[in-house]
């Protein structure tokens, strides 16, 4: 059995599932809270990077843009979630490294709809036929 899709979407949830339980246990005035917290919000940051390389590999060889747009299309789901969880983290553990994980994750959800809407796009060019007069008819 392979690695699929839906393996990586779990890893994930199960990272930020992990980083709001340690935020809602943790005491953010005590150091030792904040270095343990620290530890999961890198781990969320290593998901969200790890989650954009793996979509870049995938849809650079993905023939189909429509396709390719509905793995930037979850991956824009997966950073959403990630913001939704660190909106109120970024402000509980200010020094632990949540307000630049919710910088770098809203860079990256940028990043991936710039991209989903690219790949929409191609995609519908596949669908329109060229203009009847584009190319002189050969006899």
């Amino acid at each position: 059995m392979g690695i699929t899709a839906e393996h990586v979407k779990s890893v994930n949830r199960c990272q930020i599932a992990e980083m709001e339980k340690l935020g809602k246990a943790l005491d953010p005035k005590e150091p030792r809270s904040c270095e343990m917290f620290a530890v999961q919000v890198r781990n969320v940051q290593a998901a969200v990077i790890h989650t954009y390389q793996i979509t870049a590999f995938a849809c650079l060889r993905e023939p189909d843009p429509a396709a390719a747009a509905a793995l930037w299309k979850s991956l824009m789901e997966f950073c959403e979630e990630a913001l939704r969880a660190l909106q109120g983290l970024k402000i509980a553990y200010p020094f632990c490294g949540a307000p630049e994980l919710y910088d770098l994750t809203l860079d990256y959800r940028s990043e991936a709809e710039k991209r989903y809407h690219q790949n929409l796009q191609d995609s519908e060019c596949l669908k329109t036929p060229p203009p009847a007069a584009l190319f002189p008819k050969m006899n």
